[in-house]
């Protein structure tokens, strides 16, 4: 039993060490998603993005508030 619990804390350490994301690398990731979505909406303040890893599986949610959505064609 000692060596399945040693197994799956080494597991749990890796998939923590995984999970982490600077702060600086966070925020050059929501300028360029601000950037992107202002091609589309008018943001009314920068996009919030939340990471969580499960079983080496991240999950990303990234939300923003708009006061408008632009205008734009489709090209065919």
């Amino acid at each position: 039993m000692r060596k399945e619990e040693a197994l799956k804390r080494i597991n749990q350490v890796i998939q923590a060490d995984k999970s982490v994301m600077s702060e600086a690398c966070k925020a050059l990731v929501i300028k360029d998603f601000a950037e992107k979505f202002n091609e589309y909406f008018d943001l009314t303040s920068l996009p919030k993005m939340e990471i969580t890893c499960t079983n080496g599986v991240y999950a990303v949610e990234v939300s923003f508030e708009a006061e408008r959505i632009k205008k734009f064609n489709v090209l065919k």
